[in-house]
């Protein structure tokens, strides 16, 4: 999840891209906020039948949708920064090195991790775990499941989002380069989403291929990077303050479709076929929309997610991702204890997540503290000669 903030985007209403956006800080905090609640309270609604704790559950259960947000962010950032460095002489080395000393070190002690206690967490490796070392786990665990569960305390599906995002980076710099112009990259983008939306329609009206394609398979989320692709490109453009007129619209617009979908279906579940299909495509205007308030300076949406709670966690992202849904698998069996010790489910489910979101917290900060920021530090090595 890109934290490349030195090329956002510039408007005559006073904010520069070559600054640090707080606002966008918070909008990742959401994100990964929404993703952590998914996993460890997405089942609520199917423990309470009704009432206020069903319709919170529900809210939950929708929270997968927070790597949508973080595919529309990194579609935004990263495609504002090779477009802003396509001239640089060192463009693909320096992309591609930054892009490793901020992605690699966290994810291979994870892989380090795991192998070193494989005797302790009942693992059974197979060779074809190897893929995941080099992001090309998925889709070769959709096509031989298995690979997602490895041991009962250790599952992969999550990992499906971050070999998404790096085969991306794999192909993004190579069509920006060679389209260079903002109309043409328009086009493209436009193209990879009506490819990505018929994708999905074709595996859920054909059945030739499971349902989790839709949703795991870079191709079948190309038109969320997409999007927020062509946002960082119209941001750049002669007249970008219209642009954020239509940010409120565009996100309401998102927002109801997304909700009467859900409504209509009885469900938020991302493998409901509408939802996989259309609904996709409304989740990432939603997001798109989310995204343009955000670059509104002064907004009240800009302000809230300036919030430093919010932007701390937006800075550990990365890393309570990744731990995430480990850190899941080791504390969700001890909810009941908190529920029976406070004879409460809302009360001890409420203090159970406050303390497995600390536990998260601390874990990615103590990660990105020790290990990634110092290494992050060789990025200057690869400064853009525009900087």
């Amino acid at each position: 999840m890109t934290e490349e903030y030195s090329r956002e985007a510039k408007t005559s209403e006073s904010f520069n891209y070559r600054e640090r956006l707080p606002a966008l800080d918070g909008l990742r905090g959401v994100a990964i906020l929404v993703v952590f609640f998914y996993h460890y309270a997405g089942g609520l609604a199917t423990k309470v039948a009704s009432g206020p704790i069903h319709a919170l559950g529900m809210l939950f259960a929708f929270g997968w949708s927070g790597v949508d947000l973080f595919f529309v962010l990194s579609g935004f950032l990263i495609t504002g920064i090779l477009y802003d460095t396509q001239k640089d002489p060192r463009y693909y080395r320096n992309f591609y090195a930054r892009r490793a000393l901020r992605i690699f070190p966290p994810f291979y002690l994870l892989a380090l991790f795991f192998i070193l206690l494989t005797p302790v967490l009942g693992i059974h490796w197979k060779f074809a775990h190897l893929a995941f070392l080099f992001y090309l786990g998925f889709p070769l665990a959709l096509i031989w499941p298995s690979l997602m569960h490895i041991s009962p305390l250790v599952i992969t599906n999550h990992l499906w989002s971050l070999c998404a995002e790096e085969q991306f980076y794999a192909i993004w710099p190579a069509m920006v380069a060679r389209l260079r112009s903002r109309s043409a990259i328009l086009w493209a983008c436009a193209a990879v989403a009506v490819l990505a939306l018929s994708f999905r329609i074709a595996v859920c009206v054909s059945g030739w291929l499971d349902i989790g394609w839709t949703h795991d398979f870079l191709l079948s989320r190309m038109d969320t990077l997409a999007l927020g692709a062509a946002l960082a490109i119209l941001v750049r453009g002669p007249q970008p303050e219209k642009l954020l007129r239509w940010a409120a619209p565009v996100f309401f617009v998102g927002c109801v479709g997304t909700v009467a979908l859900c409504a209509i279906r009885h469900s938020v579940s991302h493998l409901d076929p509408l939802i996989a299909t259309v609904g996709f495509s409304l989740i990432a205007l939603m997001y798109g929309g989310l995204l343009l308030l955000a670059l509104r300076p002064g907004a009240w949406v800009a302000r809230i997610l300036s919030l430093k709670g919010l932007r701390i966690c937006g800075r550990y992202s990365y890393g309570m991702y990744l731990y995430d849904l480990p850190l899941t698998l080791l504390l969700s069996p001890r909810r009941d204890l908190f529920i029976s010790w406070l004879h409460s489910y809302a009360v001890g489910s409420a203090v159970f997540l406050i303390l497995c979101l600390l536990l998260n917290l601390l874990l990615a900060a103590a990660s990105f503290h020790f290990i990634e920021a110092p290494i992050a530090r060789l990025k200057s090595r690869f400064r853009y000669a525009s900087s």
